[in-house]
């Protein structure tokens, strides 16, 4: 729980605009494009590397969302084993070259594709795609894009409203929650994390006859 909150601050700092209050957040589901077959997950292990980031956005950030996804996947089990390896790439196959080097099975390799913290009114927005591949076949194992945004809470302008909030009693401005920003990454982290665990879980059933 202390690490996700230094994340949260560190992923904050990198963001440009206001914390938003808690305005509506529409919640979109991982798509899968492409899962495993035949890859035995039971006992596969992963490196996790920086996400890549869009241009003019710091780097730091992809080491950020890494760091939290190998907190997520230690913690829903999805791999036998994960670590982070803070090392940059370029190529897919650099990023299996590097994993290949630390001795694990497989690699995942992130990217962020937007990420915007928007403003008091909302607008924010996150988009990542994370791809895990074999280090010793270059197959991908799974492809996997998800995205969340919060939707603009735009203030009621009109005539009548503004002639009747002479007369009424201002309301109690509502306090602001946490960064929604850091709140949607660990949204789609967890998400992502509990389709490759399912998947580790019914390989392991089958192996046990069940």
């Amino acid at each position: 729980m202390v690490r996700y909150v230094m994340i949260f601050f560190l992923l904050l700092s990198g963001c440009a605009g206001h914390s938003a209050e808690q305005s509506e957040v529409e919640t979109g589901s991982p798509v899968v494009y492409i899962h495993p077959l035949t890859a035995n997950l039971r006992t596969a292990s992963v490196a996790v590397l920086p996400f890549s980031v869009p241009p003019g956005m710091n780097v730091s950030q992809g080491e950020n969302v890494a760091a939290l996804f190998q907190d997520v996947l230690l913690g829903k089990q999805a791999f036998h084993t994960v670590k982070m390896i803070n090392r940059h790439y370029g190529q897919l196959t650099e990023a299996a070259a590097i994993a290949k080097e630390s001795g694990t099975d497989l690699v995942l390799a992130g990217k962020i594709k937007h990420l915007l913290s928007g403003t008091r009114l909302g607008g924010g927005r996150v988009e990542l795609s994370v791809r895990v591949i074999d280090v010793r076949s270059g197959d991908t194992v799974w492809y996997i894009e998800q995205a969340m945004e919060q939707k603009m809470d735009y203030p009621d302008v009109s005539l009548t409203h503004r002639l009747s909030s002479v007369f009424d009693t201002p309301p109690l401005r509502p306090s602001e929650g946490a960064p929604v920003v850091p709140n949607m990454l660990v949204h789609i982290a967890m998400d992502m994390a509990d389709v490759m665990a399912g998947a580790r879980q019914v390989a392991k059933m089958a192996a046990n006859g069940e």
